[in-house]
């Protein structure tokens, strides 16, 4: 027993300190996050971006947005009083654009920006356009969703970094379009432009714009995606030496079960001769049919279980059997007796249990079935038996009376073979080859 543990404690130390180094690089890979390189989208400067201007028009043409350097991304907003209200802005497309479906800017979190800005306002709105499948116009800039932030101006000197999740949609956004609410928060899978305008009504004066830089940032990998890994790491090496404990517990159990179905295998084979031998005591050896031995056995294990079991009987006894033996020889009866039991067997359910209870005497057991359905079973056999032809004796006609009935109340088999005999005594006193229902 010693020698046994000590060599089994080399191993469980082994998978301690394979857990324990599991765990170590668990932790170190938490922290190590933190550290992980960003990734960065540049918009500004760029030699492909589409930027435009806008203003509404001044009926005295004074009021104006114009570049002072577009390859710059410097240009002024001029707003007179002249009874008007104005709004000036700047936007560089995204993706493509109005008629596209953007760019998708949903794995980024951090909108980094430098502009100087020279006027009089107090605040500058920047914002950000989401073309929404489903929802809105492709070619309609407008329609496209309204996410935007509004910074006051003592933060716009110098570089600037705005969380996306500061963006909201705009109020006259949804109120403008009916947005549902499917569609009021803010989303950036289809971002078609960036923008930068003055507050409504802009302020007068002039306003100068110098647009420096404009980045997106992101992690390559989001924490939760990462942490969601490690736990998905941990889930599968669980499941994996778990797996690897179960099959070897179940090679164990295979094996122990080997062994026993061995040593298990000469009683099933006793059984099975038993069995076979029992099965065999239950047939008749001329037909192959069961027996009363049979029968009975049938009735223990289907019918004495539940007594009100609905069960139908029918007796069928041939016509001048005895007859047949005196003129043709017991050989011809006993050939007379397969071919009857043949023609029974091909013409009853498979449910059904057919058996010679003695001589010329035949049973049907039909469980589950009513008097009138073991009465066309009845009938269909006397039918048949009545054309069936024998080739050894052509002139030999054969027939049969039945007696049937069923059962379907708390009483004993007994009582029902009594009461179909009965009928089939009734039979033969009319006449022969018919069918008698029990009463």
């Amino acid at each position: 027993m010693v020698q046994k543990q000590t060599k089994l404690l080399p191993g469980r130390h082994a998978g301690y300190l394979k857990l324990l180094l599991c765990g170590l690089l668990t932790l170190i890979a938490m922290y190590a996050h933190r550290y992980f390189p960003v990734k960065t989208l540049v918009v500004v400067p760029s030699s492909s971006n589409n930027a435009y201007l806008y203003m509404n028009d001044s009926p005295s043409r004074q009021s104006l947005a114009q570049w002072l350097d577009q390859d710059a991304m410097s240009w002024l907003c001029h707003v007179e009083q002249d009874g008007n209200t104005y709004t000036c802005g700047f936007h560089v497309t995204l993706g493509g654009g109005e008629g596209t479906e953007g760019i998708d800017l949903s794995g980024y979190n951090t909108l980094k920006l430098d502009i100087d800005y020279r006027g009089g306002d107090r605040r500058l709105r920047l914002y950000l356009r989401n073309y929404e499948p489903g929802f809105s116009d492709i070619n309609r800039i407008e329609s496209a969703k309204f996410n935007n932030v509004s910074i006051p101006i003592q933060f716009v000197d110098g570089p600037l970094a705005i969380q996306l999740k500061e963006f909201s949609v705009a109020e006259w956004w949804i109120n403008d379009f009916q947005v549902p609410r499917d569609f009021s928060q803010p989303d950036y899978h289809h971002v078609i432009a960036f923008g930068i305008d003055l507050t409504y009504p802009a302020p007068l004066g002039d306003h100068y714009f110098q647009l420096n830089s404009l980045a997106f940032e992101g992690p390559w990998i989001t924490a939760e995606r990462w942490y969601f890994s490690i736990l998905m790491f941990w889930i599968v090496m669980i499941i994996t030496a778990g797996g690897i404990k179960l099959a070897t517990l179940r090679r164990n159990i295979l094996i122990e079960r080997t062994r026993l179905e061995r040593l298990k295998n000469q009683n099933v084979h006793l059984a099975e001769e038993t069995n076979r031998y029992k099965q065999l005591s239950g047939l008749d050896h001329l037909t192959g049919m069961l027996n009363r031995q049979g029968v009975a056995q049938y009735l223990e294990d289907n019918y004495g279980v539940d007594a009100e079991r609905v069960i139908s009987l029918a007796i069928m006894d041939i016509d001048h059997f005895k007859r047949i033996n005196d003129l043709l020889g017991h050989d011809a009866g006993d050939k007379v007796l397969q071919k009857v039991a043949e023609l029974i067997k091909s013409t009853v359910r498979q449910t059904d249990r057919a058996a010679r209870w003695g001589g010329e005497e035949f049973i049907i057991i039909a469980p589950d079935s009513k008097i009138e359905d073991i009465y066309v079973v009845a009938e269909k056999l006397r039918s048949k038996l009545a054309a069936l032809r024998f080739e050894e004796y052509p002139d030999l006609v054969v027939t049969a009376s039945f007696g049937v009935g069923s059962h379907n109340q708390r009483g004993s088999f007994d009582d029902l073979f009594r009461r179909v005999d009965v009928a089939l005594y009734q039979a033969k006193t009319q006449g022969r080859n018919r069918t008698v229902m029990a009463g």
